[in-house]
Order: structure tokens, then sequence, then C-alpha cells
């Protein structure tokens, strides 16, 4: 609670007043450290990425797991460029998340994901604008960095430590897979032509399923029907 109220009124101020990229960074590695250190939550094994045996990071799971919260809260933050898609993408990772902990018999942490799914499904109409055009609302980054944050924090508790022998980190990294595919890509390209990696631009997925002339309806069920359907995906193929 903490670290979301945080997040928060640090996305609201920027959102108002446009907080530098710099201070909103120092404060997500600040939030990262205080997880792992209270809370006792860190990316210590990659699993059985490579098909060779479990990955352990050993000393080096801190220096990931700060990787790990800062990617995930900026990667739901950058996708957030066309109504419902934000949403959309966080009612499918957290409504997948929570149907592989029920299967794994974790209801306690699946109930929370149950609340944000049921949460975020009035949000998304009001977002795009299906109950009224005059009441559309928006996330914004406080909303974004909210859920990147909620969602990295519930995907360690149920891929890391004891007792998630279902939910194996493979799969929990494919329930964000287009979010951080996205990021990277987009940060990659921009440092290649010589432009800051937080430099808005037009060449997110969305935007290019928008010029290959998909509307934006099309563009949003496209992205999210493609991220349900990775997680899937891989959950069957390692059971």
């Amino acid at each position: 609670m903490l670290c979301i109220s945080t997040l928060t009124i640090v996305g609201a101020l920027d959102d108002k007043y446009e907080v530098s990229y710099k201070l909103r960074m120092a404060i997500q590695l600040g939030l990262s450290i205080v997880m792992m250190q209270y809370a006792e939550l860190k990316l210590e094994s990659f699993g059985n990425l490579l098909g060779f045996g479990d990955i352990h990071l050993g000393p080096f799971a801190y220096v990931v797991t700060v990787l790990a919260v800062v990617g995930a809260i900026n990667a739901f933050n950058m996708v957030d460029g066309i109504d419902g898609l934000l949403g959309g993408l966080s009612l499918v990772t957290f409504s997948t998340l929570g149907v592989l902990l029920v299967m794994d018999g974790n209801h306690n942490l699946a109930y929370f994901c149950a609340i944000i799914s049921v949460a975020m499904m009035p949000y998304i109409l009001m977002n795009l604008g299906l109950l009224g055009r005059r009441r559309k609302v928006f996330m914004g980054d406080a909303g974004s960095m909210l859920i990147g944050f909620s969602v990295i924090w519930f995907i360690l508790s149920a891929s890391q430590g004891e007792g998630t022998t279902f939910i194996n980190p493979v799969t929990a990294l494919w329930l964000i897979a287009v979010p951080l595919m996205d990021m990277a890509t987009i940060m990659i390209r921009r440092i290649r032509k010589g432009h800051s990696p937080f430099k808005p631009d037009r060449e997110h997925l969305h935007h290019i399923f928008q010029r290959l002339g998909m509307t934006r309806s099309q563009t949003l069920a496209t992205i999210c029907l493609i991220a349900l359907h990775l997680p899937a995906l891989v959950s069957w193929v390692s059971t």
C-alpha cells in the first residue's frame, strides 16, 4: 500500500506538472528496494528458461529485480497509447494470472487479481466512452504506474519461492510479454536513432497496426488477443 500510494501520488503530479523522468525513475528504483528489503520479494530464479535446468541469479537477484520492477512500471506506462489498450492488457494480465493461481491452489493472491480485474471492467467501458461520451475517464501515469508495479509484485509473488510449482517464471514472463516487447523495441529503435529512449514517438505497436489500416477498435482487439494467447500457449506447452 505504501508503494502504490507513492506511485499514484507521483503519477498524479506527473499528469499535472510533468515530473522529470529522472525523478520518476529514482522513485521507482527506491520502491523496488523497499519491496526487496521489507517484503522480501525479489526475482531469484528464471526457472528452466533455456531447457538446461533452473537458472538461479544468486547475488545478481537484487539488480535484476530492480530492472524488472522499473521495466514493468514503464512498460505499462508506455503502452497507454489508445483508449482501452492499457485497461485491456491489464485485464488480460490479472485475469490470466488469477486463473493460473486458482489452478495452483493459491486462492488468496487470486482473490486480489479478481478484485483488480472486476474493477478494471467499468473503467474500460468509460475509457472507451461506451457509457456515454461525456463520461470518458483516463488512467494517466498515476494509474499506469500503479498497474505496472502491482503486476510485477503479483508475478514475483506467484513465481518465486516455495509453493508455486504451476506458475513457473517462464510462464509468468509471458503474462506481460506484449508491453515488455513493445517497450524494448521502442527504446532500442530510439537509441539507434540517437534519440532519448524516453522521447515520445509514433512507433509503438498500436501505431504500426493503425498504419497498416486497422481501426482503433481492431487494433485494440488484436493486441489484447495476442496478449491473451501468449501465456495460454506457454502454459499449455509447459504442462
